[in-house]
């Protein structure tokens, strides 16, 4: 593996592979933390319908040593697209986050707590795409809304919210269960 050296400029959009991986022994040897800025590539960055944007993500992150252990700070920015879940069309939208997170070699943490919130450290190197995946990955909405006054794509067959008619109303019980209402004594959903 050829690690990247420091007359290495990055190129604007590198692959995933080399570029977010940092030796472990560059890292220890330096007194202050290792900085990335850059955009990459990430594949299969997607939760149901929503992906992030041809998978390019800006990172500006630092990783520094203390100790065992490498603790990465900084910023995750990408842009996101899907469709909206009442009306099915396309929405975009941008993820801002940033990321604080401790990699620990096995067997370095004391309490089986403190291993369970680490990112593992294996190797030679520090590999930081755990970390922005997984950043990424909780940060997606699960099915987007492009309003929250959103009808739907066709309210009138299929309303998507209800009516005013339907503020305060107490939902019916379902007939098929009204067998058990008798047997638990009960005469429906409001007789408690």
């Amino acid at each position: 593996m050829t690690h990247t050296g420091p007359d290495r400029k990055p190129r604007p959009t590198e692959s995933v592979t080399d570029s977010l991986l940092i030796p472990l022994a560059v890292l220890r040897r330096r007194a202050d933390p290792r900085r990335l800025d850059r955009t990459v590539v990430l594949e299969d960055l997607m939760v149901g319908g929503v992906s992030i944007l041809d998978g390019r993500v800006e990172i500006s992150l630092e990783a520094e040593a203390r100790g065992a252990d490498v603790v990465v700070s900084g910023s995750v920015v990408a842009r996101w697209t899907g469709e909206c879940r009442r009306c099915l069309e396309t929405l975009d939208g941008r993820l801002d986050l940033r990321v604080n997170e401790v990699m620990a070699a096995a067997g370095s943490r004391t309490s089986d707590d403190d291993a369970s919130d680490a990112y593992p450290l294996d190797g030679d190197d520090a590999d930081l795409e755990p970390v922005v995946r997984d950043a990424l990955l909780l940060a997606l909405p699960i099915s987007p809304l492009c309003d929250e006054l959103c009808a739907g794509p066709d309210p009138e067959r299929f309303p998507a919210t209800g009516g005013p008619e339907d503020v305060g109303a107490t939902p019916g019980g379902d007939p098929r269960w009204a067998v058990l209402d008798v047997l638990r004594g009960d005469d429906g959903p409001d007789a408690g």
